[in-house]
Protein backbone atom coordinates (compact mmCIF):
# COMPACT_ATOMS: atom_id res chain seq x y z
CA UNK A 1 0.00 0.00 0.00
CA UNK A 2 1.34 3.32 -1.16
CA UNK A 3 0.77 5.97 1.60
CA UNK A 4 1.64 9.65 1.41
CA UNK A 5 3.12 10.42 5.11
CA UNK A 6 4.40 13.90 6.68
CA UNK A 7 6.19 14.77 4.02
CA UNK A 8 5.59 12.76 0.90
CA UNK A 9 6.33 9.12 0.38
CA UNK A 10 9.12 6.97 0.97
CA UNK A 11 10.40 3.91 1.07
CA UNK A 12 13.26 1.39 0.32
CA UNK A 13 14.79 1.26 -2.85
CA UNK A 14 13.81 -2.32 -4.59
CA UNK A 15 11.86 -3.17 -1.64
CA UNK A 16 8.62 -0.72 -1.94
CA UNK A 17 10.28 1.84 -3.97
CA UNK A 18 10.44 0.38 -7.59
CA UNK A 19 10.37 1.65 -10.68
CA UNK A 20 6.64 0.35 -11.31
CA UNK A 21 5.86 1.24 -8.17
CA UNK A 22 6.94 4.96 -9.02
CA UNK A 23 5.22 4.92 -12.42
CA UNK A 24 2.01 3.55 -10.59
CA UNK A 25 2.09 7.00 -8.29
CA UNK A 26 3.39 9.06 -11.18
CA UNK A 27 -0.46 8.06 -13.17
CA UNK A 28 -2.24 8.89 -10.33
CA UNK A 29 -0.52 12.17 -10.65
CA UNK A 30 -1.19 12.58 -14.51
CA UNK A 31 -4.73 11.53 -13.32
CA UNK A 32 -4.98 14.37 -10.82
CA UNK A 33 -3.47 17.02 -13.26
CA UNK A 34 -6.14 16.27 -15.58
CA UNK A 35 -9.15 16.42 -13.11
CA UNK A 36 -7.95 19.89 -12.40
CA UNK A 37 -8.27 20.71 -15.94
CA UNK A 38 -4.86 19.72 -17.47
CA UNK A 39 -1.69 21.65 -17.36
CA UNK A 40 -1.01 24.94 -18.97
CA UNK A 41 3.07 24.65 -17.83
CA UNK A 42 5.50 22.71 -18.04
CA UNK A 43 6.00 20.29 -14.38
CA UNK A 44 9.09 20.32 -12.99
CA UNK A 45 10.65 17.15 -11.30
CA UNK A 46 13.87 17.74 -9.52
CA UNK A 47 16.02 14.47 -7.97
CA UNK A 48 18.44 14.75 -4.99
CA UNK A 49 21.55 12.54 -5.37
CA UNK A 50 20.49 8.86 -4.00
CA UNK A 51 20.73 5.82 -6.13
CA UNK A 52 18.85 6.02 -9.35
CA UNK A 53 17.14 9.21 -8.35
CA UNK A 54 17.82 10.82 -11.92
CA UNK A 55 16.18 7.88 -13.39
CA UNK A 56 13.60 7.11 -11.36
CA UNK A 57 12.84 11.46 -11.95
CA UNK A 58 13.18 10.19 -15.83
CA UNK A 59 10.34 7.40 -15.02
CA UNK A 60 7.79 9.74 -13.47
CA UNK A 61 8.35 12.26 -15.88
CA UNK A 62 7.93 9.73 -18.86
CA UNK A 63 4.29 8.77 -17.41
CA UNK A 64 3.70 12.28 -17.49
CA UNK A 65 4.51 12.99 -20.80
CA UNK A 66 2.54 9.87 -22.08
CA UNK A 67 -0.51 11.38 -20.06
CA UNK A 68 0.01 14.28 -22.45
CA UNK A 69 1.66 16.26 -19.50
CA UNK A 70 4.75 18.73 -20.46
CA UNK A 71 7.64 18.19 -18.22
CA UNK A 72 10.91 19.91 -16.72
CA UNK A 73 14.04 17.82 -15.79
CA UNK A 74 16.63 19.79 -13.83
CA UNK A 75 20.06 19.86 -15.94
CA UNK A 76 21.61 18.10 -12.26
CA UNK A 77 20.31 17.55 -8.84
CA UNK A 78 18.63 19.74 -7.37
CA UNK A 79 17.73 20.95 -3.58
CA UNK A 80 13.77 20.48 -3.09
CA UNK A 81 13.49 24.42 -2.47
CA UNK A 82 14.45 24.79 -6.15
CA UNK A 83 11.26 22.67 -7.51
CA UNK A 84 9.09 24.58 -5.30
CA UNK A 85 10.97 28.00 -6.30
CA UNK A 86 10.66 26.77 -10.36
CA UNK A 87 6.71 25.57 -9.85
CA UNK A 88 6.10 29.20 -8.92
CA UNK A 89 8.03 30.56 -11.76
CA UNK A 90 7.03 28.06 -14.65
CA UNK A 91 3.29 28.80 -13.43
CA UNK A 92 2.94 24.79 -12.87
CA UNK A 93 -0.05 23.42 -11.18
CA UNK A 94 2.79 20.92 -9.00
CA UNK A 95 6.36 19.91 -8.86
CA UNK A 96 7.57 16.93 -8.26
CA UNK A 97 10.66 16.20 -6.00
CA UNK A 98 12.07 12.55 -5.99
CA UNK A 99 14.21 12.18 -2.75
CA UNK A 100 14.19 11.17 0.73
CA UNK A 101 15.25 13.41 2.04
CA UNK A 102 17.14 12.66 5.26
CA UNK A 103 16.42 9.41 5.44
CA UNK A 104 19.41 6.87 5.54
CA UNK A 105 21.14 5.86 2.12
CA UNK A 106 18.72 2.99 1.10
CA UNK A 107 15.57 5.08 0.94
CA UNK A 108 13.81 7.17 -1.29
CA UNK A 109 10.79 8.91 -1.68
CA UNK A 110 8.65 11.53 -4.01
CA UNK A 111 7.42 14.75 -2.57
CA UNK A 112 4.41 16.65 -4.10
CA UNK A 113 4.67 20.36 -4.37
CA UNK A 114 1.81 22.54 -4.83
CA UNK A 115 0.89 25.13 -7.30
CA UNK A 116 1.71 27.85 -4.81
CA UNK A 117 5.53 26.04 -4.35
CA UNK A 118 4.70 24.48 -0.79
CA UNK A 119 3.86 20.94 0.28
CA UNK A 120 0.87 19.23 -0.83
CA UNK A 121 -1.80 19.85 1.53
CA UNK A 122 -3.08 16.72 2.99
CA UNK A 123 -6.60 16.69 0.93
CA UNK A 124 -4.08 17.35 -2.16
CA UNK A 125 -2.24 14.02 -1.01
CA UNK A 126 -5.72 12.34 -0.23
CA UNK A 127 -7.11 12.77 -3.91
CA UNK A 128 -3.79 11.76 -4.64
CA UNK A 129 -4.05 8.44 -2.99
CA UNK A 130 -7.36 8.01 -3.73
CA UNK A 131 -6.18 7.38 -7.48
CA UNK A 132 -3.56 5.21 -7.09
CA UNK A 133 -4.22 2.21 -9.25
CA UNK A 134 -7.20 2.83 -10.88
CA UNK A 135 -5.41 3.11 -14.14
CA UNK A 136 -2.40 1.40 -15.44
CA UNK A 137 0.39 4.02 -16.05
CA UNK A 138 1.13 4.80 -19.55
CA UNK A 139 4.74 5.52 -20.02
CA UNK A 140 6.43 7.53 -22.78
CA UNK A 141 9.76 9.21 -23.39
CA UNK A 142 11.18 11.73 -20.90
CA UNK A 143 11.88 14.72 -22.62
CA UNK A 144 15.42 15.14 -24.52
CA UNK A 145 16.40 18.89 -22.90
CA UNK A 146 17.59 19.53 -19.42
CA UNK A 147 17.20 23.11 -17.83
CA UNK A 148 18.58 24.79 -14.79
CA UNK A 149 16.62 24.95 -11.72
CA UNK A 150 18.96 27.75 -10.27
CA UNK A 151 17.64 31.08 -11.80
CA UNK A 152 14.15 30.23 -10.62
CA UNK A 153 15.74 29.42 -6.68
CA UNK A 154 18.27 32.98 -6.46
CA UNK A 155 15.43 35.63 -6.82
CA UNK A 156 13.28 33.99 -4.08
CA UNK A 157 16.41 34.24 -1.88
CA UNK A 158 17.08 37.87 -2.67
CA UNK A 159 13.68 39.00 -1.80
CA UNK A 160 14.66 38.01 1.63
CA UNK A 161 18.10 37.86 2.30
CA UNK A 162 20.46 40.86 0.84
CA UNK A 163 23.33 38.60 -0.56
CA UNK A 164 25.75 41.91 -1.79
CA UNK A 165 25.50 43.04 1.89
CA UNK A 166 27.15 39.32 3.00
CA UNK A 167 29.53 39.62 0.25
CA UNK A 168 30.73 42.29 1.40
CA UNK A 169 30.54 40.88 5.29
CA UNK A 170 33.89 40.04 6.58
CA UNK A 171 32.42 36.68 7.83
CA UNK A 172 34.33 32.87 7.76
CA UNK A 173 31.89 30.33 7.34
CA UNK A 174 32.12 26.43 7.05
CA UNK A 175 29.02 24.42 4.93
CA UNK A 176 28.32 20.94 5.54
CA UNK A 177 26.36 19.77 2.46
CA UNK A 178 27.07 16.42 4.31
CA UNK A 179 27.20 14.68 0.49
CA UNK A 180 23.34 15.90 -0.45
CA UNK A 181 21.94 18.33 -2.90
CA UNK A 182 23.11 21.75 -1.31
CA UNK A 183 26.90 21.16 -2.60
CA UNK A 184 28.52 24.45 -3.51
CA UNK A 185 25.12 26.58 -3.90
CA UNK A 186 25.87 28.85 -1.06
CA UNK A 187 29.42 29.35 -1.76
CA UNK A 188 28.68 29.88 -5.50
CA UNK A 189 25.74 32.62 -3.85
CA UNK A 190 28.53 34.48 -1.91
CA UNK A 191 31.78 34.94 -4.28
CA UNK A 192 33.72 37.44 -5.11
CA UNK A 193 33.49 39.32 -1.91
CA UNK A 194 34.76 39.68 1.40
CA UNK A 195 33.02 36.95 2.98
CA UNK A 196 34.87 33.43 3.21
CA UNK A 197 32.99 30.44 2.46
CA UNK A 198 34.66 26.79 2.78
CA UNK A 199 32.26 23.60 1.74
CA UNK A 200 33.08 20.37 3.30
CA UNK A 201 31.46 16.55 2.35
CA UNK A 202 30.42 18.70 -1.35
CA UNK A 203 30.40 16.01 -2.98
CA UNK A 204 27.57 14.06 -4.49
CA UNK A 205 27.84 10.02 -2.55
CA UNK A 206 25.01 7.99 -3.15
CA UNK A 207 25.91 6.53 0.00
CA UNK A 208 26.32 9.62 2.01
CA UNK A 209 29.72 9.22 3.34
CA UNK A 210 28.16 6.05 5.67
CA UNK A 211 25.26 7.63 7.39
CA UNK A 212 22.13 9.40 6.81
CA UNK A 213 21.50 12.74 5.36
CA UNK A 214 20.42 14.57 8.56
CA UNK A 215 22.31 17.01 10.33
CA UNK A 216 21.96 15.95 13.64
CA UNK A 217 24.99 16.81 16.07
CA UNK A 218 25.99 13.00 16.61
CA UNK A 219 26.16 13.19 12.51
CA UNK A 220 28.25 16.56 12.25
CA UNK A 221 31.49 16.21 13.68
CA UNK A 222 33.29 17.23 10.10
CA UNK A 223 31.42 20.36 10.62
CA UNK A 224 32.49 20.87 14.19
CA UNK A 225 36.43 20.03 12.99
CA UNK A 226 35.91 22.32 10.44
CA UNK A 227 34.58 25.40 12.01
CA UNK A 228 37.62 24.87 14.60
CA UNK A 229 40.17 24.86 12.30
CA UNK A 230 39.25 27.76 9.64
CA UNK A 231 38.13 29.55 13.36
CA UNK A 232 34.96 30.32 11.53
CA UNK A 233 31.90 32.51 12.95
CA UNK A 234 29.41 30.09 12.04
CA UNK A 235 28.94 26.21 10.62
CA UNK A 236 25.72 25.48 8.26
CA UNK A 237 24.81 21.81 7.30
CA UNK A 238 21.85 20.70 4.91
CA UNK A 239 20.37 17.74 4.88
CA UNK A 240 19.72 15.20 2.02
CA UNK A 241 17.78 17.94 -0.29
CA UNK A 242 18.44 21.01 1.55
CA UNK A 243 15.12 22.07 2.64
CA UNK A 244 16.52 21.75 6.70
CA UNK A 245 19.09 22.96 8.97
CA UNK A 246 21.88 22.69 11.26
CA UNK A 247 24.36 25.21 12.69
CA UNK A 248 27.52 25.21 14.71
CA UNK A 249 28.81 28.17 16.48
CA UNK A 250 32.15 29.48 16.54
CA UNK A 251 33.10 27.17 19.75
CA UNK A 252 32.51 23.77 17.98
CA UNK A 253 28.54 23.69 19.74
CA UNK A 254 25.91 22.57 17.48
CA UNK A 255 23.01 23.87 18.13
CA UNK A 256 19.42 22.61 18.71
CA UNK A 257 16.67 23.11 15.87
CA UNK A 258 15.00 25.23 18.83
CA UNK A 259 17.97 27.73 18.83
CA UNK A 260 18.35 27.52 15.56
CA UNK A 261 14.26 28.72 15.45
CA UNK A 262 14.79 31.27 18.21
CA UNK A 263 17.83 32.63 16.90
CA UNK A 264 15.83 33.43 13.32
CA UNK A 265 12.83 34.78 14.67
CA UNK A 266 14.35 37.35 16.95
CA UNK A 267 16.37 38.50 14.39
CA UNK A 268 13.29 38.78 11.75
CA UNK A 269 11.73 40.93 14.67
CA UNK A 270 14.73 42.63 16.07
CA UNK A 271 16.75 43.66 13.25
CA UNK A 272 13.84 43.34 10.23
CA UNK A 273 11.58 44.91 12.35
CA UNK A 274 8.87 42.62 10.38
CA UNK A 275 5.79 41.46 12.42
CA UNK A 276 3.59 38.22 11.62
CA UNK A 277 2.52 34.90 13.57
CA UNK A 278 4.68 32.63 14.81
CA UNK A 279 4.37 28.89 14.29
CA UNK A 280 5.47 26.11 15.40
CA UNK A 281 4.56 22.40 14.79
CA UNK A 282 3.87 19.73 17.94
CA UNK A 283 7.45 18.60 18.82
CA UNK A 284 9.16 22.28 19.11
CA UNK A 285 9.81 24.55 21.52
CA UNK A 286 7.78 26.27 24.77
CA UNK A 287 10.48 29.07 23.35
CA UNK A 288 8.42 29.79 20.21
CA UNK A 289 4.94 30.64 22.35
CA UNK A 290 7.25 33.07 24.63
CA UNK A 291 8.92 35.00 21.69
CA UNK A 292 5.40 35.55 20.51
CA UNK A 293 3.68 36.30 23.84
CA UNK A 294 6.96 39.00 24.29
CA UNK A 295 6.13 40.78 21.04
CA UNK A 296 2.43 40.63 20.44
CA UNK A 297 2.46 38.35 18.00
CA UNK A 298 0.04 35.89 16.82
CA UNK A 299 1.04 32.21 17.99
CA UNK A 300 0.00 28.77 16.59
CA UNK A 301 0.73 25.02 17.29
CA UNK A 302 0.20 22.43 14.80
CA UNK A 303 0.06 18.90 13.75
CA UNK A 304 4.06 17.85 12.56
CA UNK A 305 4.57 18.11 9.11
CA UNK A 306 5.58 21.37 7.50
CA UNK A 307 2.85 20.76 5.08
CA UNK A 308 0.43 22.53 7.55
CA UNK A 309 2.86 25.39 8.33
CA UNK A 310 3.02 25.42 4.45
CA UNK A 311 -1.20 26.35 4.61
CA UNK A 312 -1.28 28.75 7.29
CA UNK A 313 1.22 30.77 5.63
CA UNK A 314 -1.33 30.42 2.77
CA UNK A 315 -3.91 31.71 5.09
CA UNK A 316 -2.39 34.09 7.31
CA UNK A 317 0.29 36.23 8.03
CA UNK A 318 2.56 34.13 9.43
CA UNK A 319 6.98 35.67 10.54
CA UNK A 320 8.44 32.31 10.69
CA UNK A 321 7.55 28.51 11.23
CA UNK A 322 8.97 25.77 11.81
CA UNK A 323 9.54 21.87 12.94
CA UNK A 324 11.70 20.27 15.67
CA UNK A 325 13.89 18.58 12.51
CA UNK A 326 15.62 22.05 11.51
CA UNK A 327 13.04 22.86 9.06
CA UNK A 328 12.27 26.61 8.71
CA UNK A 329 9.96 28.79 6.40
CA UNK A 330 9.64 32.69 6.61
CA UNK A 331 7.67 35.40 5.00
CA UNK A 332 8.69 36.55 1.54
CA UNK A 333 9.74 33.88 0.23
CA UNK A 334 7.22 30.62 -0.38
CA UNK A 335 5.44 28.71 1.60
CA UNK A 336 8.30 26.09 2.47
CA UNK A 337 11.48 25.86 4.43
CA UNK A 338 14.83 25.88 3.17
CA UNK A 339 18.25 25.58 5.04
CA UNK A 340 20.47 27.33 2.84
CA UNK A 341 18.26 30.25 3.34
CA UNK A 342 17.94 30.04 7.14
CA UNK A 343 21.83 29.86 6.87
CA UNK A 344 22.03 33.15 5.23
CA UNK A 345 19.59 34.27 7.69
CA UNK A 346 21.37 33.51 10.42
CA UNK A 347 24.82 35.10 8.81
CA UNK A 348 22.98 38.09 8.23
CA UNK A 349 22.22 38.24 11.77
CA UNK A 350 26.15 38.03 12.77
CA UNK A 351 26.84 40.91 9.85
CA UNK A 352 24.08 42.80 11.25
CA UNK A 353 24.82 42.55 15.54
CA UNK A 354 28.44 41.79 15.55
CA UNK A 355 30.25 39.56 18.14
CA UNK A 356 29.99 35.77 18.29
CA UNK A 357 26.96 34.01 17.13
CA UNK A 358 27.92 31.89 21.21
CA UNK A 359 27.02 35.53 22.19
CA UNK A 360 23.65 35.51 20.89
CA UNK A 361 22.77 32.75 22.18
CA UNK A 362 23.52 33.75 25.61
CA UNK A 363 21.57 36.71 24.84
CA UNK A 364 18.54 35.06 24.15
CA UNK A 365 18.82 32.16 27.09
CA UNK A 366 19.56 35.95 29.42
CA UNK A 367 15.98 37.18 28.09
CA UNK A 368 14.00 33.77 27.41
CA UNK A 369 15.22 31.27 29.75
CA UNK A 370 17.33 28.50 28.95
CA UNK A 371 16.52 24.35 27.57
CA UNK A 372 17.65 21.74 26.67
CA UNK A 373 16.21 19.07 23.88
CA UNK A 374 17.05 15.61 22.78
CA UNK A 375 15.19 13.11 20.48
CA UNK A 376 15.25 9.26 20.73
CA UNK A 377 14.31 7.16 17.88
CA UNK A 378 13.39 3.48 18.69
CA UNK A 379 12.65 1.42 15.74
CA UNK A 380 9.34 -0.79 15.58
CA UNK A 381 6.46 -1.40 13.22
CA UNK A 382 4.56 1.84 12.23
CA UNK A 383 1.20 0.10 13.69
CA UNK A 384 3.06 -0.63 16.99
CA UNK A 385 4.74 2.85 17.62
CA UNK A 386 0.92 4.10 17.27
CA UNK A 387 -0.28 1.63 19.90
CA UNK A 388 2.54 2.22 22.23
CA UNK A 389 1.74 6.21 21.94
CA UNK A 390 -1.84 5.36 22.54
CA UNK A 391 -1.46 3.27 25.51
CA UNK A 392 0.71 5.84 26.76
CA UNK A 393 -1.80 8.55 26.31
CA UNK A 394 -4.59 6.44 27.67
CA UNK A 395 -2.75 5.84 31.19
CA UNK A 396 -0.35 8.68 31.51
CA UNK A 397 2.01 8.84 34.77
CA UNK A 398 1.49 11.53 37.29
CA UNK A 399 5.28 12.06 37.85
CA UNK A 400 8.21 11.33 35.31
CA UNK A 401 11.58 12.03 36.04
CA UNK A 402 11.08 13.28 39.54
CA UNK A 403 8.69 16.23 37.37
CA UNK A 404 5.08 16.71 37.44
CA UNK A 405 2.88 15.83 34.40
CA UNK A 406 0.28 18.45 34.52
CA UNK A 407 -1.33 17.91 31.56
CA UNK A 408 -1.82 15.07 28.16
CA UNK A 409 -1.80 16.95 24.31
CA UNK A 410 -2.74 14.90 21.90
CA UNK A 411 -2.48 17.09 18.85
CA UNK A 412 -0.03 14.65 16.93
CA UNK A 413 1.05 11.60 19.16
CA UNK A 414 1.17 12.28 22.82
CA UNK A 415 2.66 14.61 24.75
CA UNK A 416 3.09 14.98 28.15
CA UNK A 417 3.45 18.58 29.73
CA UNK A 418 5.50 19.30 32.19
CA UNK A 419 4.58 23.13 32.82
CA UNK A 420 7.68 25.01 32.76
CA UNK A 421 10.02 21.67 33.69
CA UNK A 422 9.26 20.86 30.01
CA UNK A 423 7.51 18.11 28.09
CA UNK A 424 8.08 14.42 26.56
CA UNK A 425 6.44 13.47 23.52
CA UNK A 426 5.53 9.96 22.09
CA UNK A 427 4.98 9.79 18.80
CA UNK A 428 5.01 7.62 15.63
CA UNK A 429 6.92 8.99 12.73
CA UNK A 430 5.16 9.47 9.61
CA UNK A 431 7.62 8.46 7.00
CA UNK A 432 9.86 5.58 9.21
CA UNK A 433 9.17 2.80 11.47
CA UNK A 434 10.33 4.61 14.07
CA UNK A 435 8.86 5.60 18.00
CA UNK A 436 9.93 8.74 18.33
CA UNK A 437 10.55 10.29 22.05
CA UNK A 438 10.89 14.05 21.77
CA UNK A 439 11.78 16.10 25.09
CA UNK A 440 12.78 19.27 25.89
CA UNK A 441 13.58 20.25 29.73
CA UNK A 442 15.11 22.96 31.76
CA UNK A 443 18.31 21.39 32.89
CA UNK A 444 20.58 18.37 31.14
CA UNK A 445 19.92 16.10 34.67
CA UNK A 446 16.14 16.29 34.47
CA UNK A 447 16.52 15.57 30.65
CA UNK A 448 18.43 12.68 31.30
CA UNK A 449 15.38 11.74 33.80
CA UNK A 450 12.98 11.99 31.50
CA UNK A 451 14.21 10.13 28.82
CA UNK A 452 14.87 7.23 31.30
CA UNK A 453 11.64 7.54 32.36
CA UNK A 454 9.93 7.59 28.92
CA UNK A 455 12.05 4.60 27.63
CA UNK A 456 10.64 3.19 30.60
CA UNK A 457 6.76 4.17 29.59
CA UNK A 458 7.74 2.67 26.15
CA UNK A 459 8.28 -1.12 28.29
CA UNK A 460 5.29 -0.53 30.34
CA UNK A 461 2.99 -0.12 27.19
CA UNK A 462 4.20 -3.54 25.70
CA UNK A 463 6.25 -2.14 23.29
CA UNK A 464 10.04 -3.28 24.05
CA UNK A 465 12.01 -1.22 20.57
CA UNK A 466 12.93 -3.39 18.21
CA UNK A 467 16.66 -4.25 17.62
CA UNK A 468 18.53 -1.88 15.92
CA UNK A 469 18.43 -1.75 12.13
CA UNK A 470 20.09 -0.32 9.08
CA UNK A 471 17.49 0.95 7.97
CA UNK A 472 16.45 2.79 11.39
CA UNK A 473 18.74 2.84 14.25
CA UNK A 474 18.08 3.95 17.47
CA UNK A 475 19.79 7.05 18.25
CA UNK A 476 22.10 6.08 21.83
CA UNK A 477 22.04 8.90 24.40
CA UNK A 478 25.63 9.25 24.20
CA UNK A 479 25.87 10.49 20.49
CA UNK A 480 23.79 13.65 21.88
CA UNK A 481 25.47 16.84 23.26
CA UNK A 482 22.37 18.35 24.86
CA UNK A 483 21.91 21.66 23.75
CA UNK A 484 20.49 24.74 25.29
CA UNK A 485 17.52 27.06 23.40
CA UNK A 486 15.84 30.51 24.72
CA UNK A 487 12.71 29.80 26.76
Amino acid sequence: MIRFGTDGWRGVIADDFTFDNVRVVAQAIADLIREEGGSPAPVPIGHDVRFLSGRFAAAVAGVLEGNGVQTLLPETPTTTPMVSCQVVASGAPLGIAVTASHNPPQWNGLKVKAAFGGSAPPEMTARLEALIGRRAPRPGPPPERRHPFLPAYVPRLQSVVNLDALRRAPLRVVVDSMHGTGGRILEGLLRRGRCRVTTIRSEPDVLFGGSAPEPRPELLGPLRDAVLKHRAHIGIATDGDADRVGICDETGRVLSPFQVFGLTALHLIDNRRWRGGIARTFANTLVAERIARRHGLPFFDLPIGFKHIARLMLDQDILIGGEESGGIGVKRFLPERDGILIGLLLMERLAAGGGRLSRHIAAMEKEYGAYVYRRVDLSMPMERARATAARIKDDPPARLGGATVRGVATLDGTKLLLGDDGWILFRASGTEPLLRIYCEAGSPALLDRLIRGGLERVRQAGAAPAPRSVRARPVPESAWHPQRTGR
